[in-house]
């Protein structure tokens, strides 16, 4: 998985008093990952990842387990629907698809 998204992805990254917060990675218009450290949540920074992702795209997907209610609730918080559902092929996880557009 390394070798092949690494590459293709494009990688943020979110500073704040000289040490890194978070990041989010595009894959085209999918955001395949996003992360806040752990001291760091609940301050508005995933919020600040999320907002400069929908800035660079028009339309944005990802995948999200199901399981992760929390995760859920932010997304739609943040305008984000959910489009379908799948197992994720490596975990066996059930999962939704959910989409934005501006």
């Amino acid at each position: 998985m390394r070798d092949v998204y690494i590459p293709a992805s494009e990688t943020f990254v979110l500073e704040y008093e000289e040490k890194i917060n978070g990041f989010y990675s595009l894959c085209g218009n999918t955001l395949a990952a996003i992360f806040v450290a752990p001291e760091s949540q609940g301050k508005g920074m995933g919020t600040a990842l999320l907002d400069d992702a929908k800035n660079r795209r028009e339309s944005l997907q990802l995948s999200v387990y199901k399981e992760n209610v929390p995760g859920i609730k932010f997304y739609e918080k943040h305008g984000f629907i959910s489009l379908d559902e799948q197992i994720d092929e490596h975990t066996g996880h059930p999962e939704l698809i959910m989409g934005y557009h501006l």
